[in-house]
């Protein structure tokens, strides 16, 4: 039997039209980036007020990555290096677009997750 609670939910559904930012920036990066390559694109609802809509965008590689890092102009030290086990290596920056929070996936890093997660001493940020 399910109980039901007296406390008020942090999530709060909030219309479409919160998104509409996000959807408004992805279309001005189309117009000025046509170009670049494409990839799979998602704007996440704001469902608490502290954590505003965003656009993330996943690239299939790391030349995909590295162009679209460079048309954003986020700097290499803001690119981490992501691994999980196996050989699921990734690049990821974040970036304001438009007033729009913007994260940026590179997968398909040439690398195992045990050459990722190995500890560089004194190596500059990773550049993609």
């Amino acid at each position: 039997m399910a109980t039901e609670t007296t406390q008020p939910s942090r999530l709060r559904p909030y219309p479409i039209s919160a998104q509409g930012s996000a959807a408004d920036a992805l279309a001005e990066l189309v117009k000025m980036f046509g170009p670049l390559p494409g990839g799979y694109i998602k704007i996440h609802a704001q469902v608490v007020e502290s954590v505003p809509v965003q656009l993330e965008l996943q690239l299939s590689s790391a030349q995909d990555f590295e162009q679209w890092r460079s048309a954003l102009q986020i700097a290499s030290a803001a690119v981490s290096l992501c691994a999980t086990t196996g050989e699921n290596v990734w690049l990821t920056a974040e970036s304001v677009f438009h007033g729009v929070r913007v994260e940026v996936t590179g997968f398909g890093v040439p690398l195992t997750a045990e050459q990722a997660n190995t500890p560089q001493a004194d190596a500059p940020a990773v550049a993609a």
